[in-house]
């Protein structure tokens, strides 16, 4: 699966449906986030382990929303993001600890549809959304993963009519349906390369945001995964046949971004 080339042809094909609708908003921003990843491992010696990686991604924003007052509305949001985190981790082989960095590079692409109630002082929407989010993982400089999740979200937004100025906010739930991951094994010696799938839980979102004026606005914003234990696959190597598996695994983030609307 060529990754690069299938988001380009993706957000390029949704950017031209939707820049031909009227009434509707652009926002483009970016920001930082602090990301946190940790699974729940057992090592060789039967203990309990945690490997955690921790440290700051680059996040690219870029929204689109149909304008309207009440009723049925359509959204697409995307983000991209890179950066490079701390890894503490474990020597499967003989326990010790290893101190080392994961590289990330990524994207989120999400359509979504909105039902929105006119309150008066406020707008409350109710919130579906599609998404796919995919990114790769490069520990130490040479050990590649590759991510693939398609998810959906549910929830909610109150903001201020006519998107004036002002606090305003939302959250609710993500289920990842499909997951997919490939390490890469017969890059690093094994003789075949079987694709697992995380377990699929469900997981937490929410925001709090204040436009400052009608085009500039400031959100801080938590997203999260929650992956239980992969199924267990087979490979093998010179050294002999191992079972390979993801760990139950959870995401957690915190990002601030500034977007500004045209």
């Amino acid at each position: 699966m060529n990754i690069t080339k299938q988001i380009i042809s993706a957000t390029v094909f949704t950017v031209a449906i939707f820049s031909s609708a009227a009434h509707a908003a652009w926002e483009i921003g970016g920001g930082e986030e602090v990301y946190r990843w940790q699974e729940y491992a057992t090592a060789a010696n039967g203990t309990s382990e945690k490997p955690t990686e921790i440290g700051p991604r680059l996040a690219l924003h870029l929204n689109w929303t149909q304008l309207g007052e009440q009723g049925l509305l359509f959204a697409y949001k995307a983000k991209f993001y890179v950066g490079q985190v701390n890894y503490d981790t474990y020597d499967q082989l003989t326990d010790a600890p290893i101190s080392t960095t994961s590289q990330y590079l990524g994207t989120a692409q999400e359509a979504r549809v909105l039902y929105r109630n006119d309150l008066g002082s406020h707008s409350l929407d109710f919130v579906g959304g599609l998404g796919w989010d995919i990114w790769r993982r490069t520990i130490a400089r040479n050990q590649i993963e590759d991510y693939s999740i398609l998810y959906l979200r549910g929830g909610f937004n109150l903001d201020q009519p006519s998107r004036g100025t002002g606090w305003h906010g939302g959250g609710g739930l993500k289920f990842p349906f499909q997951t997919w991951e490939n390490a890469h094994l017969t890059d690093q010696g094994f003789y075949t390369n079987p694709i697992i799938t995380p377990g699929k839980n469900i997981s937490l979102y929410a925001e709090l945001g204040h436009r400052i004026i009608k085009q500039l606005d400031i959100v801080g914003y938590y997203d999260s995964w929650r992956f239980s234990r992969s199924n267990i696959r087979s490979t093998a190597n010179s050294q002999g046949t191992w079972s390979v598996w993801q760990p139950k695994s959870s995401m957690d983030l915190l990002g601030v971004r500034v977007m500004y609307a045209f």
